[in-house]
């Protein structure tokens, strides 16, 4: 999948970021989080988002490539939007290889398994599930319902059967896992179809519910490969006895009012 070219003015851009851009060409790498997500030539990435979005990425970011576990940030800056830079990883989404889909979705599941049972030494405590359940519940008070999260498979089919699922069985999310809280393809980059390099977006990551980043698997899989034959790759590697197939549809209720 080829990313359409993005023109940008530097008048647009903190002045900061300006020589980063300088004779380079920019490609919209942007996904469903709604943020405009840029690749800068070949060695960034830039986020941009509303003011305020990015500060927890920002930090949790630094704090992974401090620990040698992700992509070093060049620039934070909150202004009118927040601007996150950081260094390109080594590698391509992967969704630059949607032509190897069984290799990505096996590699998906191998890679969480492997980061759900990872547990990252002081990691600082960002209370990820707590403030999971208040920002589904500001967002469900402020009538936000995102309909695309609740795939045929959920069997969840509109905002009240939503609404009744949080409700009902909320309290059944548990923090199990370290995760990485937004696990869908664009976001886990390989250096080419069989090999794995490293996941980026760390921004909601921490310790929760595994499911959370099972459902956004899933989810990715079927969006960007329209073919579910190919999600059952990614539970095959991922180990379906690790997962409580009534969690995932809570997820999808949950994440009906997610931003």
């Amino acid at each position: 999948m080829k990313n359409p070219e993005y023109h940008i003015n530097d008048g647009e851009l903190p002045q900061s970021l300006h020589p980063y851009l300088q004779n380079q060409k920019c490609y919209d790498y942007s996904s469903h989080s709604g943020a405009l997500v840029l690749k800068i030539g070949d060695d960034y990435f830039l986020k941009i988002d509303s003011k305020g979005k990015l500060q927890e990425e920002a930090w949790i970011t630094k704090w992974f490539y401090q620990h040698h576990l992700g992509v070093e940030v060049m620039e934070y800056i909150s202004k009118d939007r927040d601007y996150l830079l950081t260094r390109a990883a080594v590698g391509s989404a992967s969704t630059s290889f949607l032509n190897s889909p069984e290799s990505i979705c096996a590699i998906l599941g191998q890679e969480l398994r492997k980061l759900h049972y990872s547990k990252p030494d002081n990691f600082p405590d960002n209370h990820l599930l707590e403030n999971y359940r208040q920002k589904v519940k500001e967002n469900h008070q402020n009538g936000v319902f995102y309909e695309k999260a609740l795939l045929p498979m959920f069997h969840v089919s509109n905002r009240e059967e939503a609404s009744q699922l949080v409700s009902e069985k909320g309290h059944l999310l548990e923090t199990n896992a370290f995760i990485h809280g937004d696990a869908c393809l664009p976001n886990i980059i390989l250096k080419d179809p069989q090999t794995f390099s490293c996941f980026i977006d760390w921004g909601l990551a921490g310790y929760s519910d595994k499911h959370i980043n099972i459902f956004w698997a899933i989810w990715s899989i079927h969006y960007n490969l329209e073919n579910d034959n190919y999600i059952q790759i990614f539970l095959d590697n991922y180990s379906r006895a690790d997962i409580n197939w009534e969690t995932p549809r809570i997820v999808a209720a949950h994440e009906a009012f997610g931003d």
